[in-house]
């Protein structure tokens, strides 16, 4: 080629004019995927709605407190917990939410939106849920008129889920999670699995194993109510006997046919006061929920006590709900059932917090109570502390099953 300047220099402007025409395409085009695709770290706030909330960057040692009412702006890669008596709320750049109820934490993992107006990156939000309940209330920003697309991504170790706009609740328990939907499409995804749910829908995801639904919204919170299994399976039995041994007050399960129920009896000399029941602890925040209601099937077959008893408090079926309300206050809800009629001066409530039905003797009742989340109104449950199911009086012979406590969030 030396020997034919000529062609080298015809060699070497061809390659300038390549050179110089990849720089006119790829300069512009790398400008552009840049403009398209660039973004930025957004900051997130973390707001303490009552309790100490602590925060803490994954890189740091210790965590920061956020007292009650305060706000703290955290950045990507923050872990944000929450006590049994802490509530927190995240408010993300594009006014997306995250309420963590208590004993919860979770970590801010990415918090990105385009750098430019024109960028096409979705806004982003990638949160890891350790351990609690949360209420996930993604946002899509309008721009320009459009709205901007949106990734809100919320995963456990064993599964994600990825959340259109909406309203959501999530639960990280120790053997699954559970996740519904309120508002909104959620694609759920665990061990291959892949879940479509949509309003109204739930899903349950046992670790290590695929979803499991579509189910409706409103779940059983109880375990065991139908007595199938036996009782040291989610229940705790007490008895209050007179210490003569005058009464025997007894409780099993027994066959009725085609159901299991249990038998609330005692027996022995009359006009002698007896207790006898079953206690099921929820420890269950219910907060945000949109309804809890009791179901239950009860059979009274004897009672030597009429209606309540003077005060109203002595039932051969008595239903009991102990529960907060939000400032923490201890309540209590009361159901009794009976068949016999109480002289006129004695005492039957009819209050929202207590009441009585009164039913065929020998007769299966279904019964069914208002949501309480709304008859309760003016002290509404918020924490479920333990469900009684129990017979009190002198002597009666009462069954129960097909207990259940329907809450729909």
């Amino acid at each position: 080629m030396r020997d034919n300047p000529e062609r080298l220099a015809w060699t070497v402007l061809l390659l300038a004019f390549a050179t110089f025409c990849a720089l006119v395409v790829g300069i512009p085009l790398g400008i552009r995927s840049y403009v398209l695709n660039a973004t930025n770290a957004e900051q997130s706030s973390v707001t303490s709605v009552h309790g100490t909330v602590l925060v803490q960057p994954l890189q740091a040692n210790t965590p920061i407190p956020v007292p009650d009412g305060a706000t703290l702006r955290v950045e990507e890669n923050t872990r944000v917990s929450t006590d049994s008596n802490a509530q927190a709320i995240v408010t993300f750049f594009n006014e997306s939410l995250l309420t963590l109820y208590e004993n919860a934490s979770v970590v801010i993992h990415r918090v990105r939106s385009p750098r430019f107006s024109s960028g096409q990156q979705p806004d982003t939000i990638i949160v890891e849920l350790e351990r609690g309940r949360v209420r996930a209330a993604p946002l899509t920003r309008t721009m320009s008129n459009n709205g901007r697309e949106m990734h809100f991504e919320i995963y456990c170790s064993h599964m994600s889920a990825r959340l259109s706009e909406g309203s959501y609740s999530l639960e990280e328990a120790e053997a699954e999670t559970h996740i519904t939907t309120r508002i909104g499409l959620a694609q759920v995804t665990a061990a291959e699995g892949t879940l479509m749910l949509g309003p109204g829908q739930r899903a349950i995801l046992p670790h290590g194993e695929p979803p499991v639904g579509p189910l409706p919204a409103e779940r059983n919170l109880l375990v065991n109510g139908d007595f199938s299994q036996p009782l040291e399976n989610g229940w705790h039995v007490y008895r209050v006997e007179p210490p003569t041994g005058v009464v025997t007050a007894t409780l099993r399960t027994v066959s009725t046919g085609v159901q299991t129920a249990l038998q609330l009896q005692s027996s022995g000399q009359d006009n002698v006061h007896s207790e006898v029941g079953i206690i099921q602890y929820l420890n269950k925040n219910i907060q945000d929920f949109e309804s809890l209601r009791v179901l239950l099937d009860v059979r009274i077959n004897s009672q030597s006590l009429p209606g309540g008893g003077t005060l109203g408090s002595e039932f051969p079926l008595m239903v009991h709900l102990a529960y907060d309300e939000a400032d923490g206050t201890d309540r209590d809800w009361y159901y009794g059932f009976y068949y016999a009629p109480a002289p006129p001066d004695w005492i039957l409530h009819d209050t929202p917090f207590n009441s009585s039905r009164r039913i065929v003797r020998g007769v299966w009742y279904p019964f069914e109570s208002p949501n309480l989340l709304d008859s309760l109104s003016t002290a509404k449950p918020v924490y479920l502390k333990f469900i009684r199911l129990y017979g009190s009086g002198w002597l009666y012979d009462a069954y129960v099953t097909n207990v259940t406590l329907l809450a729909q969030e």
